[in-house]
């Protein structure tokens, strides 16, 4: 006989686990690669919990539209973003939807839609370097008989923030939004000779993993041009970039080192003489960028 006081034999509970403050944060079942411009952000991202994959994902698809490349479809903006076709399907349907992209229906294809301007206005506006440099940035411009761009680091790229053209240039005119490699170019290089050393380490990790086999050749020319930087203040590159491209690039370096953007000036071989751009251009650039560069990050 089972009195009031005896106690029924209960099944019991599993212990439960004790958290270990040490363990790594459980993979985002979100997460998938991010390789735009061929540097795979993910995994820096794969635990963290306040990450919204969905988010990036938009973005990736935004980021896959260049100057002048023109229209693309699902398939196409599958193979640069590496996402699956059917999320890209999702995204592109969606970003038409709140107005960022126009679908072109005898394409079967989309272009970005005036409304992105929204997103990126602000930022030029709000950049006063920009306006405080542009009309010397001009001046020089139609010295040289060339361009000269003012650009900041867009991952492993440098994206223009504002150019200028000589009225005498008639091919190779990039405009705000134009990214450029950083390693291979004059604007590149003077950034990576701009910034301390724990980033530039960090890049540099990065470049090797994007130029594989090539790195150790191309970091040979890239030291060489922070040496150049460091020895006149300017550094001149020739045929990396695009061939028959020459130009001469410049750090901007805000007071307190918080901010580092870069400069350049150059164009086609056949319009630009080097002795000109070495002799002239470049302490004319170096002369340009130290003038303006207590007013970086203001």
């Amino acid at each position: 006989m089972v009195t009031p006081t005896d106690k029924t034999d209960k099944p019991k509970s599993p212990p439960r686990k004790k958290k270990t403050p040490d363990a790594a944060p459980p993979t985002s079942r979100s997460a998938v690669p991010l390789v735009f411009d061929n540097d795979d952000i993910s995994t820096r991202h794969a635990s963290d919990r306040k990450f919204v994959w969905a988010l990036a994902r938009g973005l990736e698809v935004l980021r896959a539209f260049k100057p002048g490349q023109g229209p693309l479809g699902n398939n196409e903006l599958a193979s640069q973003t590496k996402l699956p076709k059917a999320t890209v399907s999702r995204l592109t349907y969606t970003l038409t939807e709140l107005g960022y992209l126009n679908f072109i229906k005898r394409l079967g294809k989309y272009e970005p839609a005036p409304s992105i301007l929204a997103l990126g206005y602000p930022v030029l506006s709000n950049l006063r370097i920009r306006r405080i440099a542009h009309d010397y940035m001009q001046q020089l411009a139609n010295h040289s008989n060339g361009s000269v761009a003012l650009a900041s680091r867009d991952r492993l790229s440098m994206i223009y923030v504002d150019a200028c053209s000589s009225a005498a240039l008639t091919t190779m005119r990039l405009d705000i939004g134009s990214r450029v490699d950083m390693a291979r170019t004059a604007v590149g290089r003077a950034f990576l000779a701009g910034i301390g050393e724990a980033e530039r380490d960090f890049i540099f990790h990065r470049l090797e993993a994007r130029h594989g086999a090539e790195w150790p050749d191309l970091k040979s020319r890239v030291l060489d041009a922070i040496a150049q930087v460091a020895d006149r203040g300017f550094c001149y590159v020739e045929n990396e970039w695009r061939r028959d491209v020459r130009a001469v690039g410049v750090p901007l370096v805000s007071p307190d080192g918080s901010t580092v953007m870069a400069m350049n000036c150059g164009g086609p071989a056949f319009n630009m003489d080097a002795k000109k751009l070495i002799e002239d251009c470049g302490p004319r650039l170096v002369h340009l960028c130290s003038s303006i560069a207590p007013m970086l990050g203001r």
